[in-house]
């Protein structure tokens, strides 16, 4: 089965670069094609041109008049509101942009725009595809911030040795601290031994409380993992198969038609053809959804984006169900299952799911800047969900990820053959593929294999270098953002230092 590859993902808890970002900011260049200074006289490189031209000498206003009329009717309403949100906050605090780089990726049509404001430097990506029926129109728009490109100017594509790999990493962090005032921790381990360990910014930016190795950060999307461990569990374990459907599993989802047509390893493959539950009505009654139960009737009446297995779309929704599936199956509170069947026997114990009436010790504010080129710091409080949930959400710190890391493959958590499973009939996504709730590259001739998650006060990554016990964690307190590419970066360079001892 071949998948089509989705029109938008702009999910919080989301994968982000797995699906797009990373091919085209150095993790895996080679998919990319040739870059360009100019935009090409072809009709999605003149909407590109528009586009700066009207960033450069409208108010926010007026390109917020503008904007919706390059837009195709095939975009949905919310992704339309986000990219014209991010043109007028482009306008509002750039002080203008100018045109760094142009690429394309030739799995998939359209641009890649690189684009820097003049204000403050901060780099921005378009991707932009024209509509074939509406060539005048755009089906595809997006703009994400990036880093610097020069913040991995310097890196090598091969090998280096510890003490270089060390340097490399604190001058990263001290950069993404001068540019973009990052505030988390990074921890590398090669082959089982430290490499790296260090901390940055504010835990708490009103009293100046500092980030150290105690603090928890919110991880976004690396729960889906922890959702993903637990069903293999109960696979494994017979109460259930990775083709039970929703119906068997959660006979009280409203969509019955639906429920029987989708299996759980549609849904932990974001093949299910769902979205997200990120809409207006979950923002406007957080404190009603706090256990995936309370979902169900939300979901149900999202509109698909395709029918099972024929395409993937990052999908939140179906995460969600895959926690009431846990309960049902498992007679066990999500919360608590994934407290006593993933983090104890990994031995984290300071992870869990908190709602915003909570007071954890040690946990850090989240941050957000309120606009793209906007420096200002905004707190999250009313930016994420009531409580966390089994698409992500919850807190951990880098050392019990790390521990995290360590129970999966020492096969604390699953046995080795149900963790196998979990990596068949991968998805294609970005420049890997999608396995069973964990992304997966290839580099170096290994496999580079984990989750991201980022959404507003959020930002990190745990990869690991399979095949090996190396691994790197990257936390942050703020987000959404790039700075989850480092612990890419920082990947491939364990991934080579391991093939140069092989």
């Amino acid at each position: 089965m071949k998948y089509a590859r989705p029109i938008s993902v702009r999910s919080g808890y989301c994968l982000r670069a797995m699906t797009t970002c990373m091919a085209l900011l150095g993790v895996s260049a080679a998919v990319a094609g040739p870059a360009s200074k100019t935009l090409p006289g072809t009709p999605v490189g003149k909407l590109g041109g528009e586009l700066i031209h009207h960033i450069n000498t409208d108010t926010p206003e007026q390109i917020r008049q503008w904007a919706p009329t390059i837009l195709s009717a095939d975009i949905n309403a919310d992704d339309k509101a986000a990219f014209v949100n991010d043109l007028a906050s482009a306008v509002r605090y750039s002080g203008g942009v100018a045109l760094t780089d142009v690429q394309v990726d030739p799995r998939q049509p359209g641009l890649m725009v690189d684009i820097k404001g003049r204000r403050n430097g901060q780099g921005a990506l378009f991707f932009l595809a024209a509509d074939p029926a509406h060539t005048d129109r755009l089906k595809q728009a997006e703009l994400h911030p990036t880093d610097a490109p020069a913040l991995y100017a310097g890196w090598p594509k091969g090998a280096v040795s510890r003490t270089e790999m060390t340097r490399l990493i604190h001058a990263a962090l001290d950069r993404l601290v001068h540019t973009s005032d990052f505030s988390g921790c990074m921890t590398v381990v090669d082959n089982d031994e430290t490499v790296f360990d260090e901390c940055r910014g504010f835990a708490e930016r009103r009293f100046h409380v500092p980030v150290d190795h105690q603090t928890r950060f919110h991880v976004g999307s690396i729960g889906k993992m922890f959702t993903a461990v637990a069903i293999a569990q109960l696979v494994e374990a017979g109460k259930m198969s990775w083709n039970t459907t929703l119906a068997e599993a959660v006979p009280e989802y409203p969509d019955h038609a639906a429920a029987k047509k989708i299996t759980v390893w549609q849904l932990l493959h974001h093949t299910a053809g769902l979205g997200d539950y990120m809409v207006p009505e979950f923002f406007q009654q957080p404190g009603k959804f706090v256990n995936p139960a309370d979902y169900l009737e939300l979901v149900a009446k999202q509109p698909k984006l395709g029918e099972p297995d024929k395409q993937w779309s990052y999908s939140n929704a179906g995460y969600v169900l895959l926690g009431r599936i846990i309960e049902n199956v498992s007679h066990e509170n999500y919360f608590s299952y994934i407290a006593h069947h993933v983090f104890a026997p990994a031995g984290m114990q300071v992870s869990g799911f908190d709602s915003v009436e909570d007071i954890t010790p040690n946990l850090a504010v989240g941050y957000f800047h309120d606009g793209l080129f906007s420096s200002e710091w905004k707190a999250d409080w009313m930016k994420t969900g009531f409580k966390g949930s089994p698409a992500g959400g919850g807190y951990s710190s880098n050392a019990d990820l790390l521990r995290f890391a360590k129970a999966l493959r020492e096969g604390r958590l699953v046995k080795p053959a149900t963790l196998t499973k979990m990596f068949d009939d991968e998805v294609p996504a970005g420049p890997g593929g999608y396995a069973a709730g964990f992304g997966d590259r290839l580099s170096h001739g290994r496999h580079i294999r984990g989750h991201a998650g980022g959404i507003e006060g959020t930002d990190a990554n745990l990869q690991m270098v399979w095949g090996t016990t190396s691994a790197v964690v990257l936390t942050s307190n703020e987000g959404p953002g790039q700075t989850w590419m480092l612990a890419e970066h920082i990947a491939d360079l364990l991934a080579a230092e391991d093939t140069k001892h092989r």
